[in-house]
């Protein structure tokens, strides 16, 4: 998958006016039922043409190296990325993208904060690991709420949310898309339950069942 170049990245100016959110839904390398899993994320268009991803991601085994308790009712633990760039690059993994101008034109800052106050970054996936689209679809509406986007924004984009999508073979500009059934559920998190849970994964921790990855 092509990524933007490093060099292109700056520090996320939080102070920056956001005109445009734009919702883009990517191609990735995971294959299930013979298609490529989808991944959403959020890109933030500032009036200086900076881009601020929002990209709420599963965790890598090397930041989350556990296995979830089989009792769990919750998916792979989610971690929110923000990062910045000085200008948008197409790269061969992004699909379709919708963009939906804001009120007012908020700061970076702004739309963050209202995440955070919502609590959207403690966040675990699905238990069949999907779980990106109804982050997406959250944080557009926390947006909605809040007045930094237009009232009906959020139908909008959910009718669009409820598709899968891939490129053509034979038309590489051209996209298809096929409905699906529903939009898998992850879990929002208070930060206390948060911590209470994943504490029980720590091995040093008193109350953690260090043996649940090897019982029948």
């Amino acid at each position: 998958m092509a990524t933007i170049p490093q060099s292109m990245r700056i520090e996320v100016p939080e102070n920056s006016r956001v005109v445009d959110v734009r919702v883009v839904v990517h191609k990735t390398a995971s294959i299930v039922n013979d298609r490529h899993v989808n991944h959403w994320c959020i890109y933030l268009h500032t009036v200086e043409g900076y881009i601020v991803k929002v990209n709420m991601r599963e965790k890598t085994s090397s930041e989350w190296p556990h296995v979830l308790f089989r009792d769990a009712t919750y998916g792979w633990p989610g971690i929110l990325d923000i990062s910045a760039y000085q200008a948008h690059t197409v790269t061969p993994s992004m699909i379709k993208a919708w963009d939906l101008h804001t009120l007012s034109q908020p700061r970076v800052k702004d739309l963050i904060r209202i995440l955070r106050r919502n609590n959207r970054e403690f966040y675990t996936m699905s238990k069949c690991g999907s779980g990106c689209r109804f982050w997406v679809y959250t944080a557009i509406s926390d947006w909605e709420t809040a007045g930094a986007l237009n009232v009906g924004t959020i139908q909008y984009i959910r009718e669009r949310l409820m598709f899968w999508y891939d490129h053509r073979q034979d038309l590489v500009r051209s996209v298809i898309r096929e409905p699906v059934d529903t939009m898998p559920e992850g879990r929002f998190w208070t930060p206390e339950a948060w911590a209470s849970e994943f504490r029980r994964y720590d091995p040093f921790h008193p109350s953690a069942d260090i043996w649940h990855d090897y019982r029948s």
